[in-house]
Parts: structure tokens; sequence; C-alpha cells
């Protein structure tokens, strides 16, 4: 996408060069050189960056600076459309819908997709009686990417209807050897026209001066070889069908030949009068093809006010030189410039500014940040950004990637506490964490200190809007504490609050609100539960089991606060079937028993891949039964491994059928592996 707005701003330029000092000139091969030129020019000056070192203070300073705003302007249109432009990859993580309730699995887990949770195609909507409803995921760029490939393939087959077409007129038609070309004489009532070295005519039409005005006309199209410009400006026009300008500069081209090929007739002695009247008689009686050197080519009054102006002189001349810096602007709006500091300007004190910083007022665009190992990342919603940056005297360079361009951003550290110029008008403050992550600063300004379980097959929970937390710690007498959002709470204040924060939202969005449990490894399972029967009392069903992100060095610090296994109650009218009830409706059942002390996670991860593994038609039940004594982190081990058993083989299934990870399938496809191998966990507490 960069590189279609790059070379359209190129063509758009020199497009302009050519309208205001060439178009009207009688300097046709000259004009038909910088017209081939810059189509070539704007296809290479975006991929063709060029080094360029300036001097601060110097007099390039100011234009170098314009340059680099004017491309981050474009720039940030472009990440606008597609959030994934100029990251590398790993640099950058989504989650699309990660904490709705519409997401969820059969069994009341939201389906994996990809391994942070980004939905590829769309979201499963539960409703009354089992109807699906489908709710489209398709981004602003790959909607203009499929508009722009439909619009290549329509004028590409365009292309390839009127090569065809003359093909067909050299098959049906006489074709005879002449001069070094080849004659085709037509019967229809079509203007005389070149192609290659063919020369289409109907010799009916004329009379014999006419004829040898319409042949050296159209000889003069061959020796030069138009055609393959004409094809040259076409493809380029398919390229950048959306853009005027490729279609004004293959038009600006096509009338260039013509002046060509009228200056070469006259100047073989033909009678000006003579000529022109044929032209007029080809403009009224006869039809012209497109993508050849048409003889009657329109707007005729142009061709015959170029005939008859006299040839442009010297400052003509001197006025097509201007074009040159037109030219030289397009190289010097595409290079790379690296703005340096004089050779002896003193360098600003060290800095120290490694870490996790944290935004301290509302206005800040981005919440945190992170800068470590000559990195700088921070965040937009769940989605990180992530640059190389070098510190220079009170500004932060920064830039995608060795050798691009660098954006300044100033800066002042006082002790731990950051201000950062966004761009001139605004800045934003930060102090720095004692955390390594948002999660642990989390907890830390909460002033909770918990050990959190690991989480492998996670979500990315994004809405801080449809988000509540309840943490749950062991204080040293060993006594349970509950805090919501933070605040120490009682049991019997969570319906109050959760009513609070669902006043918050609009009807639409309240079914969504979900819960995510921050607790400690330790807590027993018997406190979990009371926690999650309030919940259900309330009908506050959806919750997430929170933690660190496990095995996975490539997610953000920045976002391990919204980590989390989402889960799905079952309200407080759910009808319970016994092991005797779930065989009559054919489904097999494997349990999983905590309770006995000797179970190992080797044992529960063996046990359920053979199990599973032998039910591939999706009709069976995992049962997961522990005592109120199992502590959370044992339960948490379990379930993350439940998930990521079913995960693996429905991957397998994927690349078995579709030879394409299951993440990567579209909905309609994902739906279908998870008939064979469905997320079905019932719970039981004994």
């Amino acid at each position: 996408m960069i590189y279609l707005l790059e070379t359209g701003i190129c063509l758009s330029l020199l497009y302009l060069a050519y309208w205001l000092f060439l178009r009207k000139e009688t300097y046709f091969n000259f004009n038909r050189l910088f017209l081939v030129g810059s189509i070539l020019l704007a296809l290479s000056a975006p991929v063709l960056h060029l080094s360029i070192n300036i001097q601060l203070g110097s007099s390039l300073e100011h234009p170098a600076r314009s340059v680099l705003k004017f491309r981050q302007g474009y720039g940030e249109l472009i990440r606008y459309i597609d959030a994934d432009f100029g990251t590398e990859p790993g640099s950058r993580h989504s989650a699309n819908g990660g904490n709705r309730a519409g997401g969820m699995d059969e069994g009341g887990l939201i389906p994996t997709g990809t391994r942070h949770g980004n939905l590829e195609a769309i979201s499963e909507l539960p409703v009354e009686q089992g109807v699906t409803r489908t709710r489209p995921n398709i981004s602003i760029s790959i909607l203009l990417f499929i508009i722009y490939i439909c619009g290549v393939l329509y004028f590409f087959a365009r292309f390839v209807y009127l090569v065809i077409r003359l093909y067909l007129l050299t098959k049906r038609n006489r074709v005879s050897r002449q001069d070094g070309f080849r004659m085709v004489e037509i019967e229809e009532e079509i203007s005389p026209f070149s192609f290659f070295r063919f020369l289409f005519i109907n010799n009916g039409a004329f009379n014999e001066s006419e004829l040898h005005h319409v042949l050296e006309h159209e000889k003069a199209h061959i020796r030069q070889r138009h055609t393959t410009d004409h094809l040259f400006a076409h493809g380029l026009a398919v390229f950048q069908w959306f853009n005027p300008f490729a279609w004004q500069m293959r038009k600006a081209l096509k009338s260039t030949h013509e002046y060509i090929a009228d200056r070469q007739v006259i100047d073989r002695g033909y009678e000006r009068i003579d000529y022109q009247a044929l032209l007029l008689k080809q403009v009224i009686g006869y039809h012209s093809v497109e993508l050849v050197n048409n003889f009657n080519l329109k707007p005729i009054k142009n061709r015959i006010a170029m005939m008859n102006k006299t040839k442009s002189g010297l400052p003509a001349k001197l006025k097509a030189t201007l074009v040159a810096p037109f030219a030289i602007l397009i190289f010097f709006l595409f290079a790379d410039f690296t703005l340096k500091g004089s050779e002896h300007e003193a360098p600003g004190p060290a800095v120290d500014l490694h870490g996790l910083w944290i935004g301290q007022t509302n206005d800040n665009f981005s919440h945190s940040l992170l800068i470590q190992d000559e990195r700088f990342s921070y965040t937009e919603g769940l989605e990180i950004r992530d640059y190389i940056m070098r510190i220079g005297k009170g500004e932060l360079m920064l830039s995608e990637a060795p050798g691009r361009n660098e954006t300044a951003l100033r800066f002042e550290i006082k002790g731990d506490q950051l201000t950062l110029w966004w761009n001139d008008a605004r800045s934003s403050i930060y102090a720095r964490s004692d955390a390594e992550n948002t999660l642990d600063h989390l907890l830390w300004e909460d002033g909770i200190k918990l050990k959190l379980p690991y989480i492998s097959q996670y979500r990315l929970l994004e809405d801080e809007a449809q988000i509540y937390r309840l943490t749950m710690g062991l204080k040293e007498s060993g006594e349970v504490m509950l805090n919501f959002d933070g605040s120490p709470i009682n049991k019997s204040d969570l319906s109050g609050l959760v009513a609070k924060k669902r006043d918050k939202l609009n009807k639409l969005d309240q079914g969504s609100l979900i819960a995510i449990f921050l607790v400690d490894q330790q807590v027993s399972m018997e406190e979990v539960g009371k926690v999650r029967m309030e919940l259900r009392k309330i009908g506050a069903l959806h919750f997430a089991e929170g933690g660190y992100p496990q095995g996975d060095l490539d997610l953000s610090p920045l976002i391990y606060q919204a980590v989390a296994l989402p889960r799905l109650l079952p309200p407080l009218n759910a009808k319970v079937l016994d092991k005797k009830e779930m065989e009559k409706l054919g489904a097999k059942l494997h349990t999983i028993d905590l309770s006995a002390r000797n179970t190992t996670p080797r044992d529960v991860d063996e046990g359920l891949r053979k199990f599973i593994g032998s039910n591939s038609d999706g009709k069976y039940v995992i049962s997961l039964e522990y005592d109120g004594a199992i502590p959370y982190g044992q339960y948490v081990e379990t379930v993350d491994m439940v998930w990521k058993v079913v995960y693996s083989f429905r991957n397998s299934l994927a690349m078995e059928r579709y030879s394409v990870p299951y993440e990567k399938l579209g909905d309609d496809l994902q739906r279908e592996i998870r008939k064979a191998y469905p997320m079905a966990l019932s719970e039981s507490q004994k």
C-alpha cells in the first residue's frame, strides 16, 4: 500500500511538471522522453532510498524536517487503515474482540484463534434456539486491497480483450508485407492505426493522395516504436487505475506520439492544409480503437494547433530545464535523512531512561512506555509500536528500522519523571515504575502481593470499560482478602459493585462485562468457588483466569495486564446431568480427578490425548473434579493443559485437511474443526 501511494505521489509531481512547462512546447521528442522517463522514475524512486546526512543548523535542515513530517503524515494515514504497517515481525500484538462474550466456544471458553487471540475472520454470537449469527471483522486495509485487486483485474481483462480483438482482426483480414511492416487490409469503418509492425487500414476509404498521407503517418509510429510506449503507459494505468494522473500521463504520451508523427508527415513535404483536411474527415466519419496509434486521435484541435505553431525557441529550452527540480525533489522526498549535530557540539549529559513508564495524565497518547536495549515501545490499545532508539541532546531519535528516517521527540527527565513531547504542542508525563511489566505494576499500584499462575492458551482482553478485576490473596494470618479493581471488599459488596459497572455501559455491551480473576496460586478453590457463586447469583457469568503468559518471549511486557483465559460460568438454574444421562445422549465422559493426590500433569496430558484421539466424532465431555482444598494454581494449570491438548488436536486436523494452521482458517472451517474437537469442559467441586 505504501508503494502504491508513493508511486502515485511521484507520478502526480512529474505530470504537474509536464503540464506547467512542456505540454504547449514543440519539443515533441523531448516530451516523449520526459513522459516515459517519468513513469520509470515514479516506479523506481520509492524503492531507491538515498542516504543523506544533514548537519543540524544547515540550510537543508528545515526542508529535511518538513519532508520527514510529510512522510510521517501519510505514514499515519496508512497506519490508520492498516494496523500492521511499519512493524517488524513480533513487534506488534493485537486482540480483536478478545473480551467479547460473543466469542465464547461450546464449553464456555473463547476460541484460541491466533496465539495472542486475534481472530482472523468472525466471532460467534450465541443466541436463542442455538442459532448462530456472524459478524464480519474485515479491516479497512483488507477491504481497500480487495477493491484495488478487483480494479486491476478489470482493467487487465479489458487490456487482454483489446489485444484479442486486434489478433482477430489480423486473422480474418488479408495481411501483406510492405517496406518492413505488415499491412492488414480491413473492411470495418475504423480509422487507420498501427500496433507494433502491423498497420491496419481500409484502403477503400482513401484516394491515392490520402493513402500516402495516412501510410506516412502510421509508418512514423512504427519506426519510432510508439506501441512499446503505449503498452508501458497502459500497464502503469492498470497498476495505478485509481490515480487520475496515471490516465492523464497515458493520454499525454499518446498525444505526443501523434504530434511526432504529424510533424514527420509535414517535414516530408506533404501539404499541411490537405493533411489537416484529411484528419477532419477521419474524425467525422470513423471510429477509433483504444490501445493503439489511431490516425484520427482526438482532440484534433490540439494536433492542428501544434502543426501550425512556430517551433519553440531558446526561452522554451530554458523552460524545459525547470522540470529538473521536480525530479530532484522526488529523490529528496524519499531519501533517508540523518540529522547530525556539529562535530564540535558538546554531547548532552548521560540519562537513564531504561524501564517501564506509566502515564500520569488523562490525555496521554499512550498509557505506558517501555525503554530497554535501545528500543522504544509504546501502546495503542493492545497494539505495540516498537522503534529503534538513540538518545540525542534533549531528543529521542526514533526509527522503524536501521537506516530508515528518524523522528525526533523532545523529552525532559527529572528523577523518575519523564516529560515527552509527542508533537510540538502537546506533551505527556510518565513516571518510572518499579515493576518489569504492566501486570506487576497493576498489583504494585493496588498494594497487593500475589504469586500468579502461568497461562499458555491465553487471550488478550482489551476494552478496559468492560473489565473489572477481582483480586484474591492471602493475608499473613491465612485469611483470604478480596479486592474489586484494587479496593478491598466483602463478598456481599460484589453485587452492588458489578451493578454500578454495568450501569456505565449501554445495554448492548452489558452482557459482555467480564471479571478477570487475579488469584494467588495458594488460595483454595473453595474460596474461589464462593466468589464465583456470588457472580452466578447476579447473572455475571463471563469471567477469565488472569496470570502471566507462559513460554511467550515475544509478548510485550506492556500488555501483560491483558493476559487471561476466558471462561463462562453456568447460570444458576443450569440443568445438571449425571454420568448415566450423558451416556444416554451418546456422549463419552473423561474424568480428570484432581482430588487424587497422585495425579501428575503428565498423567492428565497423556490420558486426555488418548481419550480425545479415540473420539474424533466430537461426542465427548471432559469432566474436571476437585475438592475445595485444591490450590488455585493447580486448578488453572489443569484447565490450561486441557485447552492446550484440545487445541493441538484442532491444529493437527486443520493441517491434515487444509495444510493451514487452525488459527489461519476462516470462521466456517474453524467451526467445522471445532465440531470434531469441541471444548466441552464440565466442572464439579466435591
